[in-house]
């Protein structure tokens, strides 16, 4: 995520929408205040196709309870949405050929709706790759319609997987595989790396049945397994319900870690289990 010297962020997702300001001083980045509002059930469901917000009331009166307790100011806020609400995939750009226009071109066949209605933004991912993602007009500007209604003032929009996944390669180290295990509510999102680049990039929505950290760690074999063979990679976990996995797969004895940890910063939870937050801290 962009560097900015102060930052508003807010993010949604199925049981809450949060946010945070975050100043940039010369000792680095400090949290200035936080704050989070719990969600009905079923009010917000995250869909690539579909209305989100089931109630958008009761997610415009969340988002104004967060702004109450932010005291944002004027400063515009980056809306983060939730994991779900796009179709993300990885792309080789043949030479010579115009990055945006060759995503949208791969992108049309595989969206379940037409491709005009398509807002769609790249991420850099390494020579000659992006991760393009396409999320609905429609969708997005439900979400910016419960901001405005809020009193937010909307300065950027991003994806919450996206955002954590930028901040997960600042801190990517070389090596020869591993992947990162990006959660939301609704949906999760596998990224594996091979020699310090992004390789492969799958999602899927998210089963919390009891057995979901086995389901997980399979998850994250088969997206190991689309760049190389060779035994399980070390895994870096970020999102709601990060610390649970960890202490679950290492007790299977799976190399597994968090993918940051932030002290001192006055966090309302662990810095993994607020990926969104922790991206912007690291």
């Amino acid at each position: 995520m962009r560097a900015l010297r102060t930052q508003v962020l807010v993010a949604f997702d199925a049981t809450a929408v949060a946010g945070a300001v975050v100043s940039q001083g010369l000792g680095g980045r400090r949290l200035r205040s936080f704050a989070s509002a719990p969600l009905p059930p079923g009010s917000l469901a995250p869909s690539p196709l579909d209305s989100n917000l089931n109630d958008p009331e009761a997610v415009a009166g969340a988002l104004t309870r967060v702004r109450a307790e932010l005291a944002p100011g004027e400063a515009g806020a980056c809306l983060l949405l939730p994991a779900g609400v796009a179709r993300i995939v990885l792309l080789e750009i043949p030479p010579g050929v115009e990055a945006e226009g060759f995503a949208r071109f791969r992108l049309a066949s595989s969206l379940s709706y037409p491709a005009a209605e398509a807002v769609v933004d790249l991420m850099p991912a390494g020579p000659g790759r992006v991760l393009a993602a396409a999320v609905r007009r429609r969708v997005v500007e439900e979400y910016e319609r419960a901001a405005a209604a809020a009193g937010l003032r909307q300065a950027r929009l991003d994806l919450a997987p996206l955002a954590a996944l930028a901040a997960l390669e600042q801190e990517a180290a070389g090596g020869p595989r591993a992947v990162d295990v990006i959660l939301g509510d609704a949906a999760v999102s596998f990224a594996a790396r091979a020699d310090g680049a992004l390789r492969a990039w799958r999602t899927r929505w998210r089963d919390r049945a009891a057995d979901e950290a086995r389901w997980l760690a399979d998850e994250a074999w088969r997206t190991a397994t689309l760049i190389a063979d060779g035994g399980f990679p070390p895994l870096r976990v970020v999102g709601p319900g990060a610390s649970a996995l960890v202490r679950a797969w290492t007790a299977e004895g799976l190399t597994a870690a968090p993918g940051w940890a932030l002290e001192g910063r006055g966090l309302p939870a662990p810095a993994a289990e607020l990926a969104w937050l922790g991206g912007a801290l690291s």
